[in-house]
């Protein structure tokens, strides 16, 4: 009797086993059949810019906008987009945006979340707030221009990097994350003679990388996108300060040519083509932190 009770039980575990088996393998294709269907509805908008970009007049005209990948492929909208000057222009000021503005904006950030971490900081209640404020609220526009006028940097490069060198939130970010290095390490610093600037460079931030590429990544992505501020800031006159992202925006609101300037280059091609210009140097730079970004974005999630 015993002996069966045993084997009818090790039966149903084994049953349980299978089941349990089988539900996980259901759900890991379910899984990944949901992230490869996502997957492709995210990337059929840059395949469909990239085969628009490199398709002719006469083929976009034939299949009347509606395709995936073109035919007959030209670079012939590339190669009269390229020839324009205020191209390049626009490219290098948006890479000196990118660069500077990124950088700049994780070293106050990170500068600021590594005051706000030590607790002997006189400042630190009320300048969490003010800074715990400026992500609730935000004075607007006409005055954020006055204050921009009232500085001087209308009409100025500075106009990109100074107003958004210090964000809350990635002070904040730096602040947990450097609150969660044991206070020993630290400490062991000090004893040796390192100062606050020696133990942040040396110690905090290499040992918090993830953090610091994120937000590094993240800040560079909203300047290389950014295009708002300068056609607030920048008047037209001064074409040798308009982003590569406003040079796009007045691509795409140029009117369309009538129907029958079948002779004329198609600028919606035209269009695409700056559209790939503009995203492929930032879809360059993203492997470099492809490594530390899962980590560093959810470091604020497991450290409490």
């Amino acid at each position: 009797m015993e002996k069966e009770k045993r084997s009818i039980f090790d039966r149903f575990k084994r049953f349980m086993r299978k089941e349990r088996w089988n539900s996980e393998r259901y759900y890991q294709m379910f899984l990944y059949t949901f992230i490869f269907l996502l997957s492709l509805l995210c990337l059929y908008p840059l395949i469909y810019v990239l085969s628009a970009s490199l398709m002719s007049v006469s083929e976009w005209q034939a299949r009347n906008g509606i395709f995936l990948l073109p035919h007959r492929p030209t670079i012939e909208a590339y190669k009269y987009v390229l020839t324009q000057q205020q191209l390049y222009k626009s490219l290098w000021v948006s890479v000196a945006r990118t660069v500077v503005g990124a950088l700049l904006s994780t070293v106050t950030s990170a500068l600021t979340g590594y005051a706000l971490s030590r607790s002997d900081f006189f400042m630190k209640r009320p300048l969490s707030i003010l800074l715990f404020i400026t992500l609730i609220y935000y004075g607007g526009l006409i005055p954020s221009y006055l204050v921009i006028e009232q500085m001087g940097l209308l009409n100025t490069f500075w106009v990109f990097v100074i107003p958004g060198m210090l964000g809350g939130w990635n002070a904040l970010v730096f602040r947990q994350t450097f609150q969660g290095v044991p206070p020993e390490i630290e400490e062991s610093a000090m004893v040796d003679g390192a100062s606050a600037l020696r133990i942040l460079w040396s110690i905090l931030l290499p040992m918090n990388m993830p953090t610091v590429a994120v937000i590094l990544l993240f800040c560079a992505v909203g300047q290389w996108n950014a295009w708002f501020d300068a056609s607030m800031y920048i008047d037209s006159s001064n074409a040798n300060l308009t982003p590569l992202q406003l040079f796009l925006q007045h691509a795409f609101s140029e009117q369309k040519p009538d129907a029958g300037q079948v002779t004329l280059l198609n600028i919606e091609t035209q269009r695409m083509a700056v559209a790939v210009i503009g995203i492929v140097p930032i879809l360059c730079i993203y492997p470099f932190f492809q490594k530390y970004f899962t980590k560093g974005v959810y470091v604020g999630a497991v450290k409490g």
